[in-house]
C-alpha cells in the first residue's frame, strides 16, 4: 500500500490534536505495514519514544495500542500486507 514509514508522526499528531482538545488521548491503532520485523520493532519503538515525549510533557494519553494483532485482509491488497504483530500463516 505504499505507507510512509514515519513513526515520528505519532507524537507530531498527539500534540496537535492537544492544542484543540485538553482531555485524555487514547492512540487506537498506530504501526507499520511492512514485512521485516526488525523494521517493526524499530517503528514501535520511536513510534512510543513519541508518546512518551508527550506524556513527559504533560499531555494525558492513559493508552496506545499497536495497529494489529494479525495480519488481515485489506480490501486493496488481500492478504499481501503484513502488518500484525503475529504472521498469519495462510
Amino acid at each position: 500500500m505504499d505507507y510512509e514509514f514515519n513513526p515520528e508522526a505519532l507524537g507530531d499528531v498527539i500534540r496537535r490534536v492537544h492544542e484543540s482538545f485538553k482531555g485524555n488521548l487514547i492512540v487506537t491503532e498506530n504501526g507499520a505495514a511492512v514485512s521485516d520485523d526488525t523494521r517493526r520493532v524499530e517503528f514501535i519503538h520511536r513510534a512510543l519514544k513519541g508518546v512518551e515525549n508527550c506524556i513527559a510533557d504533560g499531555i494525558p494519553v492513559p493508552g496506545c495500542c499497536y495497529w494489529s494483532l494479525m495480519d488481515n485482509f485489506e480490501w486493496q491488497k488481500g492478504y499481501a500486507m503484513t502488518f500484525g504483530l503475529i504472521e498469519a500463516d495462510r
